[in-house]
């Protein structure tokens, strides 16, 4: 195609603007150029206001050919292209009808056309992540200084004050907890669960907004040999035509998203960097003072918000091409004000101090160990067995390692340690005052205020002294459990290799002569039981790694400040029902009930208990989906409490883990059935025959492959699914195959509100007139079968009602 030559562009000005025509294709030979996205309402307005409103959308700093930004070259341009530095650009003319034209005259320049559109395509969608990414960190930071306002009770200027009370409200409704000090960390902190919110940008998924598998696919097909290529464009142009069509229409689209992004960015930053911002407010106001004062916020809080503010104001620049320091006032003082600080003179101590908690804490957790042993009644050989393991655990060079030796120590302790808590556990039955060090340990983990931080252990006994939450679900200590047991309120669980406590007094009994067999209906017994075999086993497997479990408290492995492991019953409650109401179905399972003199199968919900085990972990687990063989028990999941990382995740494979045991347990023998198998069922048979299914792509199929290699069982692959299914699949982020999409949305259906979202998406909505015409089947079919009950308000038996609003869901 022919060129009129290069040209030089200075640093600032315009070749491409917002709303002109097209009148020239341009080659970027050396610089840098932006592009720059104004509502379209601006467009036909003056340069300078066109520009006044734009936003930086994107950067080309390479070699490249700047198209794609008005569709064919026929229709306006939808962008400015503004000159960032000096640049040399070659033009080339275009005639009337735009990329029609040079697809007939010069198939070869129309190739390399696509070829750069496609690629730019590719940078945008990576920009969108970047500017988003920045979105999620500042909303984060800005909601964790409301929270931090809400906290110290400050009187917040009404800009700030109504999304800090609302905030701080729901946080603390959900069981959210402070540290002790609230230091900048806590600013960073992701604390989304608690706030029961997602820091996503609002509207449409980036996956729903451009159609990526279909701009893969046409970037293989520009990526064929030119001479295989131009000979198809020349016997049909329309193939071009669409190809560069469609990349255009979905470049706009991804440059509109990073403009809205960025707008959004801008106001996250206004409410933190701005006149009226957080920053002004605790630095022109000295609002800093109130909240150091309150003893609530470390002295050195904003010193450590200064690297968070410079990294936001490195991400900040990169992607916008300004300055925060020259933008924001406040930016500028917060870093002289910091400064400032630093050169204030240090005053002089008269004396350190000997303990950073206070006296009377020191006084109650002195010899620690010891007040348990004489609690427990522990004898003082046992005493000194253990004394010895712990000091030779402590003179090792890593005590937490895999290393044989290492283990064998943790081993011996562990077995010490569970026989002193199961004495310290029956005798704090009977006794009506617990020294504090035993309450800690029973719910903690605790032994000796040595093996962990004085400040951990403050913050320990500042935790155990809060008043007692009222859950809506079945969320127990682990003491208060074993209470239940002790009472006989309910049964021992079953041990690690599934045998329920009757089945292991009769195996032990096989071994034993007359006399020395165990009593079945000896509580204490059954409480040791419990404490040897679940408490055991699972605190070691939720530890992370059974090669490294220890089941003491101690500072080696937990790290830190207390208050970001501890998990409160409501903080718990609200991860499970966040996850409930997703898959509101979860917990229910088929069950009979009596109505009158007939018997009448429904679906009924039994929640399992949640145990917050006595110990530091990064895993949840499933211990048992039924007590027995009774549908109506509750099941048991186990939960540290003391837990690093985000459980919403291991948390999502604990519900997955329960869904494919109690189908399994109800369906018996034909639970890998195809047909009459259920959910599992289902699932075996996509693993068995996914290989052949015309549904599955050969790229989809090889996806499958590789994945299912690294995931060691079918129960696993299929809690893999289910975790994209409930954190992705239901915000219309296509992680899942179609054929598992559709297998889960038959077996695990979500909300009637999140479905009603997704059935306009394309991936959904085949499947969704499916299930809605099963649904409105079978519940037609239930309305007429139970009419017959119904009273004269039009209400149904309770256990009926339930079922149908349950149905309705």
């Amino acid at each position: 195609m022919e060129n009129n030559g290069t040209e030089k562009i200075r640093k600032g000005e315009i070749l491409i603007l917002q709303g002109e025509e097209p009148q020239f294709i341009y080659y970027l030979q050396s610089g840098s150029v932006e592009i720059l996205s104004a509502p379209s309402e601006y467009e036909g307005l003056d340069s300078k206001i066109i520009l006044d409103k734009s936003k930086r959308v994107g950067i080309i700093n390479e070699k490249s050919i700047i198209a794609g930004l008005s569709l064919l070259f026929t229709e306006p341009y939808k962008k400015t292209v503004r000159a960032v530095e000096d640049c040399v650009v070659k033009k080339y003319p275009l005639r009337e009808g735009g990329f029609r034209q040079i697809v007939v005259d010069d198939p070869t320049f129309a190739v390399l056309l696509l070829t750069h559109v496609l690629k730019r395509l590719e940078l945008s969608l990576n920009d969108v992540k970047k500017y988003t990414l920045l979105y999620q960190n500042l909303c984060r930071v800005n909601d964790n200084f409301s929270l931090v306002a809400g906290e110290v009770s400050d009187n917040l200027p009404d800009n700030l004050s109504q999304r800090a009370g609302d905030l701080y409200r729901v946080f603390t409704q959900s069981g959210g907890d402070f540290p002790s000090r609230i230091d900048a960390k806590f600013i960073v902190q992701d604390n989304s669960n608690l706030l029961k919110k997602k820091y996503l940008f609002p509207g449409l998924p980036v996956e729903s907004l451009v159609d990526i598998k279909q701009c893969n696919f046409l970037k293989k097909i520009v990526g064929l040999d030119n001479q295989l290529l131009i000979p198809m464009f020349k016997s049909d142009p329309n193939i071009p035509i669409y190809i560069f069509n469609c990349a255009s229409e979905n470049l706009v689209k991804l440059l509109d998203r990073i403009e809205s992004v960025h707008t959004e960015i801008d106001a996250e930053l206004e409410y933190l960097f701005g006149t009226n911002g957080f920053i002004a407010y605790l630095i022109e106001k000295q609002k800093i003072k109130t909240w150091v004062a309150s003893g609530r916020v470390s002295e050195d809080f904003l010193k450590g918000f200064v690297s968070i503010a410079n990294k936001i104001h490195e991400f900040y620049k990169d992607i916008s091409g300004e300055l925060l320091s020259e933008k924001y006032d406040s930016f500028k003082k917060l870093s002289n004000f910091v400064q400032a600080i630093k050169e204030q003179p240090k005053p002089v101590e008269e004396a350190p101090r000997p303990s950073r908690i206070p006296q009377n804490l020191t006084q109650l957790y002195k010899n620690s160990i010891y007040q348990i042993f004489e609690f427990g009644l522990i004898e003082k050989e046992n005493q000194k067995n253990l004394l010895k393991l712990l000091s030779e655990f402590r003179k090792m060079k890593d005590p937490l390692s895999s290393e044989i030796d290492a283990r064998k120590i943790r081993r011996q302790i562990a077995r010490f340690y569970y026989d002193i808590y199961a004495k310290v556990f029956v005798r704090s039955q009977s006794e009506p005052a617990v020294p504090q060090p035993v309450k800690l340990m029973l719910r903690f983990g605790f032994l000796d205020e040595t093996m962990i931080d004085q400040e951990q252990l403050a913050e320990l006994h500042e935790i155990s002294m809060r008043r007692m939450e009222q859950t809506s679900i079945p969320i127990l200590y682990e003491d208060e459990f074993l209470t239940k047991i002790f009472n006989g309120e309910e049964n021992p669980s079953i041990n690690e290799m599934g045998l329920s406590y009757e089945a292991h007094l009769r195996e032990e009994q096989k071994h034993i002569k007359g006399s020395n067999a165990k009593d079945e209906s000896d509580n204490v017994q059954k409480v040791i039981y419990e404490i040897n075999h679940r408490i055991a086993t699972a605190s070691s497997v939720c530890s992370g790694s059974t090669a490294t479990s220890f089941p003491i408290l101690t500072s080696m492995n937990m790290r830190g400040s207390i208050s970001h492991y501890y998990v409160s019953k409501k903080k718990l409650e609200s991860i499970v029902n966040a996850l409930r109401d997703v898959d509101f179905s979860v917990f229910y399972r088929e069950t009979a009930v009596m109505i009158g003199n007939t018997k009448e199968l429904i679906k009924e919900e039994i929640v399992p208990y949640f145990i917050l085990l006595p110990s530091f972990g990064t895993k949840t687990m499933l211990w048992q989906e039924l007590d027995g063989t009774n549908r109506r028990t509750r099941g048991r999941i186990v939960v540290p409490i003391l837990f690093m990382g985000d459980m919403m995740p291991t948390m999502a494979h604990t519900f997955a883990t329960f869904r494919w045991e109690l189908n399994r347990t109800i369906m018996g023998g034909m639970w890998a059935d195809p047909i009459e198998g259920g959910l599992t069922g289902a699932y075996f048979d996509y693993i068995n025959t996914f290989k052949k299914n015309p549904k599955l792509s050969l790229e989809a199929k090889q996806k499958v492959v590789e994945r299912f290699k690294s995931i060691r069982n079918n129960r696993d692959r299929f809690a893999d699914d289910y975790i994209q299914w409930v954190l992705y699949e239901k915000d219309g982020i296509m992680k899942l195959n179609n054929v598992v999409r559709d297998m889960f949305y038959r077996h695990i259906p979500f909300k009637k509100e999140l479905r009603d979202r997704l059935e306009n998406m394309p991936a959904y909505t085949e499947i969704a007139t499916r299930f809605r015409n099963v649904f409105n089947r079978e519940v037609g079919n239930y309305e007429r079968k139970f009419k017959k009950y119904q009273r004269e308000d039009g209400t149904l038996p309770e256990a009926l009602q339930k079922f149908m609003e349950f149905l309705y869901k």
